[in-house]
């Protein structure tokens, strides 16, 4: 639902949830695109009607749902950024069933009319959604990455600029793919997977944990 039951013609009020920077990053992207609007956001960390470069502080997460009942706003984002995937995919859970979440794609983003994407993601410029494409609920991809056909990435995970996985790859959720991370074609990523920088995956990945180098290995505790 890119404009969730809303006319084309009508900007689609957006809450974001965070008013850091991410929540930052969302409002610049939506306010540069037509058809939407920011109305202000939800933060548990700032104080109610702090002021902030993209909009007001409405109040903290547990007054989301009387404001949507009061006509606050149409939809929410998430604007809570990586090092909270399992905070982001709680409160999407705890709140989709009764607040409706946006799509976003931006318009400088290739989708292909086959790839299907979910309540809460958002997909930012220069991204490529090839054939058969499945983005799951909660999903955010930075600038730049390629995900090509028949991949699929389950939920709730956070792909940095430049990310390219291949096709027919599975991300399960909660996982941060580096900058420049690259996924061969076939393969799985299971729950809470991260990679570094750069990082090249050539095997399955099953264990929770970051993953550096090319080819991708689990990093070690410190003094190991």
């Amino acid at each position: 639902m890119n404009k969730p039951g809303l006319t084309s013609s009508a900007d689609v009020r957006v809450a974001i949830i965070g008013a850091g920077a991410l929540g930052q990053q969302v409002a610049q992207h939506l306010h540069q695109t037509a058809g939407w609007a920011v109305t202000g956001f939800f933060d548990d960390f700032a104080a109610h009607a702090t002021v902030t470069p993209h909009g007001t502080v409405l109040g903290r997460v547990e007054t989301i749902e009387a404001a949507f009942a009061a006509g606050t706003f149409d939809a929410l984002l998430m604007g809570i950024g990586y090092n909270h995937l399992a905070v982001r995919q709680q409160l999407f859970e705890q709140l989709v069933a009764r607040v409706p979440f946006a799509t976003f794609v931006h318009p400088a983003a290739y989708r292909d009319s086959s790839a299907m994407v979910a309540p809460g993601c958002f997909v930012s410029p220069g991204c490529i959604l090839d054939l058969n494409v499945h983005l799951g609920p909660n999903t955010f991809l930075y600038p730049g990455c390629v995900v090509a056909h028949d991949t699929t990435i389950v939920g709730h995970s956070f792909l940095a600029p430049a990310v390219r996985l291949a096709g027919h790859v599975t991300v399960k959720p909660r996982c941060f793919l580096g900058i420049g991370t690259t996924v061969i074609d076939g393969l799985e990523l299971g729950e809470d997977i991260r990679t570094g920088g750069g990082a090249t995956v050539v095997h399955h990945l099953t264990t929770p944990g970051t993953y550096v180098g090319t080819p991708a290995r689990k990093t070690l505790p410190i003094g190991k």
